[in-house]
């Protein structure tokens, strides 16, 4: 909870003041498919049985961020989304990932450059839009 949900809540505070100046600020919070309420309470759902309470948690805290602070900066040039980038082969996968890390940065940095007709508030993955 302290990294993903409050740690990046500390960050995004503490850069609001720079990103209120800029005209096109884009605040991209790394989510997963874990995260989501809705896919979590579907039993047909593949990951239903993924029972890691304290990391669940802790995104679907960090999507609901993503939804206040949309909320909240509607209208401003800030574009707010939440980003699950796919099974990446990292240490917290222990490498049983199906992508590079390279490969899970590309739509972060997509979101991250997204243009002036940008969207906020969305919770997408790389084969579209996830529920929230």
């Amino acid at each position: 909870m302290e990294t993903n949900f409050i740690g990046t809540l500390a960050v995004t505070q503490a850069m609001l003041p720079l990103l209120r100046k800029s005209q096109a600020g884009r605040i991209v919070n790394l989510a997963t498919t874990l995260g989501s309420l809705t896919i979590n309470g579907d039993p047909s759902s593949p990951y239903y049985s993924s029972r890691l309470i304290g990391y669940n948690a802790s995104k679907a805290a960090l999507n609901m961020l993503t939804v206040q602070l949309a909320a909240e900066l509607k209208g401003t040039p800030i574009v707010v989304n939440s980003v699950c980038p796919g099974y990446v082969k990292t240490d917290l996968t222990g490498n049983s990932g199906f992508m590079t890390p390279e490969e899970g940065a590309r739509l972060p940095v997509e979101y991250a450059l997204l243009g002036q007709d940008a969207v906020s508030g969305c919770f997408v993955e790389p084969d579209g839009d996830t529920p929230w």
